[in-house]
């Protein structure tokens, strides 16, 4: 039997459809809701009933229920299958409570009926049948428009998220170059750190959100360095103490610099805390274990392997496997032991990949 529905009716129409094995009672409908508004068709049988329902809609279907071939309950559940929205009444001679639990149970009845039926009663369970069905109608056209409407809304905050995302990457880098302006030797390690930082964070299986904050935060760590002299900064040789006192005071300074940002939100925890030590001797803070940011421990170990493998003006870049052994030497003292096995546990190629990446095309890797 066919499920499409026919067009929906207009609200005001009001038909139903009565199906009776018994050509007096139909007539006596057909009488009883007559300029009542109500348009209804009857059928003999439940075949009949059905073929009358694929041409035409009905908001409402009454059936008695003993009728030979099939039952009024059997009937009106092939009904409500095939027409889910329809309503159904269910008529009986008998009114035992066994008959109207099966046809509530397995029809999801509207109304029942005792025969001989009081015809305002039948009047007024088809009228509000219709209301019903009407109702019914209406609730999904409604809830159509609403999806609709959200998902129009899905996609507007859509465009705006990503917009706010190109937004963010642009500051970032904003800052970035800020910083590279007057400190050429951070641009590529900024860059590769960020990427490297993103690289242990998913292999420690942090969220997401806290991946991209730690990416963030290696991007940035050096950006407090804006607040330092170029006497200090840019010095060619040793610093003395009170020079390395002011050059440390970078790490707050950078805190200072993001504190009003609100997006970068733990970011702005990497740029305080990425010289502390695992075992609490770094700075600013003196924090130890897990009091330092899992961010600023994640960056203290890439940021070893990324000064140990890069060139300086004072050597060249050692091999990986000097970095790695390196921090395996300080697990527990310098490198949270569980930020060490996880970087340990990338695949070297990874690394390469990443590194190449930026001297390739200079990419931040900034979500």
């Amino acid at each position: 039997m066919p499920t499409d529905h026919p067009s929906p009716l207009p609200a005001s129409v009001r038909r139903a459809l009565y199906v009776d094995d018994d050509p007096l009672v139909l007539r006596a409908v057909r009488r009883a809701l007559s300029n009542t508004g109500i348009t209804v068709e009857t059928a003999e049988s439940a075949e009949a009933g059905l073929g009358l329902l694929e041409d035409q809609e009905f908001p409402v279907v009454v059936s008695d229920y003993r009728m030979p071939g099939q039952n009024g309950i059997q009937f009106l559940e092939r009904v409500r299958h095939a027409w889910p929205d329809t309503v159904c009444i269910l008529v009986s001679g008998q009114a035992d409570v066994d008959t109207v639990a099966n046809a509530i149970n397995r029809v999801g009845l509207f109304r029942f009926l005792v025969k001989p039926w009081d015809v305002q009663d039948l009047k007024n369970a088809i009228r509000h049948g219709c209301d019903h069905f009407d109702l019914l109608r209406e609730n999904r056209s409604l809830a159509r428009a609403l999806e609709q409407k959200n998902t129009a809304l899905r996609e507007v905050n859509l465009r705006l998220d990503k917009e706010v995302q190109r937004r963010t990457a642009e500051l970032l880098l904003g800052l970035l170059n800020a910083l590279d302006l007057r400190d050429t030797e951070t641009q590529g390690h900024s860059r590769r750190v960020a990427l490297y930082a993103r690289r242990l964070a998913e292999e420690l299986v942090l969220p997401p959100d806290e991946i991209v904050e730690v990416e963030r935060g290696a991007l940035l760590h050096d950006i407090g360095k804006i607040g330092v002299s170029d006497t200090i900064l840019l010095k060619p040789g040793k610093l003395t103490p009170e020079e390395w006192n002011e050059m440390r005071r970078h790490t707050m300074y950078g805190f200072e610099i993001l504190r009003l940002m609100d997006f970068l939100g733990k970011a702005r925890l990497v740029v305080r805390n990425h010289h502390e030590r695992f075992d609490g001797k770094g700075y600013p803070d003196a924090l130890s274990g897990e009091e330092v940011y899992i961010g600023a421990r994640i960056f203290a170990v890439i940021d070893t392997y990324d000064a140990m493998t890069s060139d300086r003006p004072y050597r060249k870049a050692l091999p990986a496997s000097a970095a790695r052994e390196e921090l395996t030497k300080h697990r527990g003292s310098q490198f949270d032991p569980r930020c060490v096995d996880a970087f340990l546990a990338i695949p070297q190629p990874d690394l390469d990949e990443l590194r190449d990446r930026v001297t390739a095309s200079g990419e931040a890797g900034v979500d």
